[in-house]
């Protein structure tokens, strides 16, 4: 492998790290996905979602979440990495307080561009057909 190979793979790594941290951080509880959307997002942040408005900054993601939104189950897929963005093909369930799904074995595919150590855009892609419920403004 040459130098320069070498030097980009930690950069790979870390990107895709701070990617999957993000993912598994995200419960049991509403508690912890307030505190990765804080420890992991940019202040700026910008979050796209099929049918749903573009969110700017952590408040308003936080906002389109649905209130009792307390976990998210993650299964990976694949991901790729290209200069400060990640690609993950994911598969996930997103439970409720009260373990009701929201979504069950939905496949997404999304695109994530870092900042440094933190996520600056977050695109998902995924069949909102597949959603057990969506917010009614959607």
């Amino acid at each position: 492998m040459s130098s320069a190979a070498s030097a980009v793979e930690p950069v790979v790594d870390h990107h895709q790290r701070v990617v999957r941290d993000f993912l598994t951080s995200m419960g049991p509880t509403p508690a912890d996905v307030t505190a990765a959307v804080h420890r992991f997002l940019t202040d700026d942040c910008v979050w796209e979602n099929p049918g749903a408005p573009v969110c700017r900054g952590r408040q308003q993601i936080l906002a389109l979440m649905p209130d009792d939104f307390a976990q998210l189950e993650v299964r990976f897929r694949h991901l790729a990495t290209s200069g400060d963005t990640v690609l993950v093909e994911r598969v996930e369930n997103m439970l409720r307080v009260d373990g009701t799904p929201i979504a069950r074995n939905l496949r997404v595919m999304a695109a994530f561009e870092l900042r440094g150590d933190r996520i600056r855009a977050w695109r998902d892609y995924y069949d909102s057909n597949n959603l057990i419920s969506e917010p009614r403004e959607w």
